[in-house]
């Protein structure tokens, strides 16, 4: 496995100084319009130096900015809510991201998946129930309108399934567990992207470690869980042709999300339960898959290789196409890009099969 350590030249040295300088500029930021300028300024500064060679780095650095553009607008929220007098603040609180942001994998304009959990007393919860959910609001709109979109599937922290008491949340999380319905396989996954970014991180690293843990002592739910990462299929044609989108408005498109990428990150999610590692990003999973033999080594090489080319696409391609939902004419691609493209395909079809052979040696218990 690679360190992930890679040689910047002077140019690319220089731009990334240029994204921590603009860190410093949003921490100095007085107002949600500010903030809005500055994701713009976000956009041209990147788009001079997308390389493949260096997207890792290039990935964390994007994360911290979108970090820092996050926080100083749930600052303003909470300063609100305070204002606002309304509930109770809880004695301990953390807004907590999902998703590519929770994977420190986002694209220029990646859309919110987000929540909060917080600790209180038993006879303060409905009033911090209050709080949180006037808060939730008054921060997912201040989110929209810097250029983070609202999520389509409703997993953010106006939903009361992402925003819950500690008691609260492990009693749900206790249903997911037991239940095995599709959805709650579903949310299971979604829930193991959780990062700390605004308050106590401590309930968060905390509840996603008891997490993986619990999954990981449940081999039926670990075996449901497996078989779901045979959805969605990689769309490779049996000669090995990448299939585009035959109709509407994307017809001639690919969906890069779907083509490789989810599959990549949901394969990896599963054996990171098999192996108890709370890792946060897909790259560190695949470091401690590979570390404890989870995965044959030749196979963990080539979905890093996979993982990494996947990354490079969707960043890229949000950025030239401004796209939010992935898509992406097969005709914008080079021939060497669809080379690389079918190349990471085709692995992460061949982790999915190595994923439901392993799920298909667990027990039914």
């Amino acid at each position: 496995m690679n360190s992930f350590n890679p040689v910047f030249s002077k140019k690319e040295e220089m731009s990334m100084e240029q994204l921590y300088e603009l860190i410093q500029q949003i921490d100095r930021a007085k107002t949600v319009s500010e903030l809005s300028a500055y994701h713009r300024e976000l956009a041209y500064r990147l788009r001079n130096f997308i390389e493949r060679d260096t997207i890792y780095s290039l990935s964390h650095t994007l994360t911290d900015v979108h970090d820092a553009l996050m926080k100083k607008a749930l600052v303003f929220a909470e300063e609100e809510t305070i204002h606002a007098a309304v509930g109770t603040p809880p004695k301990k609180w953390c807004w907590y991201v999902m998703g590519s942001m929770g994977r420190g994998e986002p694209t220029l304009w990646t859309d919110q998946d987000n929540g909060i959990l917080f600790d209180c007393a038993p006879e303060h919860e409905a009033s911090c129930y209050e709080f949180i959910r006037y808060f939730a609001t008054v921060g997912t709109n201040y989110l929209h309108e810097i250029g983070y979109p609202y999520c389509s599937g409703y997993v953010m922290a106006t939903n009361h399934r992402w925003s819950k008491s500690l008691r609260d949340w492990e009693r749900q999380i206790e249903t997911y567990i037991n239940h095995h319905f599709p959805d709650d396989i579903r949310f299971l996954f979604i829930a193991m992207d959780m990062r700390p970014i605004y308050g106590c991180n401590e309930l968060i690293v905390s509840s996603k470690q008891n997490l993986i843990e619990w999954i990981g002592n449940e081999p039926l739910l670990l075996k449901r869980m497996g078989e779901h990462v045979i959805f969605p299929h990689v769309p490779l044609g049996w000669l090995g042709n990448i299939q585009i989108e035959r109709w509407g408005a994307y017809s001639g498109s690919i969906h890069l999300k779907h083509s490789g990428y989810v599959q990549l990150v949901n394969s990896l999610k599963f054996l990171s339960c098999l192996g108890n590692i709370p890792a946060m990003t897909t790259l560190e999973r695949l470091q401690d898959i590979d570390a404890r033999v989870l995965l044959p080594s030749p196979l963990a090489k080539k979905a890093e290789e996979a993982f990494l080319t996947s990354l490079y696409f969707r960043l890229k391609y949000s950025m030239e196409l401004g796209n939010e939902r992935d898509y992406v004419p097969l005709r914008v691609l080079d021939r060497k890009e669809r080379l690389q493209l079918k190349r990471a395909m085709k692995t992460a079809k061949q982790l999915q099969r190595f994923v439901i052979r392993r799920a298909g040696e667990l027990q039914d218990e």
